[in-house]
């Protein structure tokens, strides 16, 4: 598991390095086109690119610091079995869903490449190749998925079930505490 958060966090670093130059690209074109009515051109769509590739990169790693949005009104008041059968249940879930997703972006990069499918603008970007680097993000997002049903199952059957929460459960209130306080050296 230590690996894949490992490759979560490098993936978050170059997409929030890419953002971050996306952002700068667009800063220069808003500059540009005030003061001298200049474009870059393509700003935008790269843009739009790079904000689609993020997001399915970013999954991962959302998903393996358990910092995907679920609600907890209740969760911690649960037993310990039963926060399992929820968490495995939310997890199966979200495979359902990411198996659709990444199903349906497959085809559409496949469709783009069969028919050689570029953007219809300016910059005439070949579509297989920003398709397939966000399928590529849902793809390492079902792998991840599926290493923490692996996981749980293999925590279950050893009788740990409540070392399943500390891989895939709702973040505690202490957990949380925990990230936004300085750490005090004793």
């Amino acid at each position: 598991m230590n690996i894949l958060r490992k490759l979560s966090r490098l993936s978050v670093w170059i997409v929030g390095g890419c953002v971050l130059l996306c952002a700068a690209a667009i800063g220069v074109e808003v500059v540009l086109r005030k003061l001298f009515g200049l474009s870059l051109g393509g700003v935008d769509e790269i843009s739009s690119y790079v904000f689609a590739i993020g997001v399915a990169w970013s999954l991962a790693y959302t998903l393996l610091e358990r910092a995907h949005i679920r609600i907890d009104l209740i969760y911690e008041r649960m037993p310990a079995r039963a926060r399992f059968a929820a968490d495995l249940l939310a997890l199966l879930c979200l495979l359902v869903v990411s198996l659709v997703l990444l199903q349906q972006g497959a085809q559409v990069a496949w469709t783009s490449w069969s028919f050689g499918t570029h953007s219809n603008t300016p910059l005439g970007v070949t579509l297989w190749v920003p398709q397939l680097m966000w399928v590529g993000g849902l793809l390492f997002f079902v792998f991840c998925q599926l290493a923490l049903l692996i996981g749980l199952f293999q925590l279950a059957r050893a009788g740990r079930i409540v070392e399943t929460g500390e891989l895939t459960g709702i973040r505690t209130f202490s957990e949380e505490t925990e990230d936004y306080m300085p750490q005090v050296n004793t």
